[in-house]
């Protein structure tokens, strides 16, 4: 279970996870072994899932972002999450609880892009009914990674 320190961590990581635990352990008042232990305890139990950098899709070509919504036959719900899961174009996949069974997010290089994904990868998936839609982002105001547990 987390404690208020581990929280304060968190935060501090989010921030910026180039910070040291030596830097840390400055800010939180505390010892570097002690901000060292709390890191690797929570990558242990998984609240830590990996350090990496966050990528601005625009920057690198992919202009495109879209919401997709899926019907599946639910005999081959697996089958199908499992083969849209290896798209690299796909960013998060999950089941729905709304008006479809699968809701996929994805990046493309452009609106041509998309429509080839979703139309030659997508579409001609086995399983999949003819109820999808597809919402492009046009601006998007926030996207965020970032759980915040302490008040600003």
């Amino acid at each position: 279970m987390m404690d208020n320190t581990d929280k304060k961590i968190l935060d501090i990581l989010q921030d910026n996870d180039k910070l040291s635990y030596y830097k840390i352990a400055k800010i939180l008042n505390m010892a570097a072994s002690t901000v060292h232990s709390r890191v690797k305890k929570m990558e242990k139990n998984g609240i830590i899932k990996s350090f990496s950098a966050i990528i601005e899709p625009a920057k690198v070509g992919y202009n495109t972002m879209a919401i997709i919504g899926l019907t599946v036959d639910a005999g081959k719900m697996s089958k199908v999450a499992q083969k849209i899961s290896s798209y690299k174009e796909v960013q998060i996949l999950s089941t729905s609880t709304g008006d479809h069974d699968l809701i996929a997010l994805v990046i493309a290089k452009d609106e041509k892009s998309l429509w080839r994904f979703v139309n030659q990868r997508i579409k001609t998936l086995d399983g999949i009914k003819s109820r999808m839609d597809v919402s492009s982002f046009i601006d998007i105001y926030k996207n965020s990674h970032v759980i915040k547990f302490q008040k600003n």
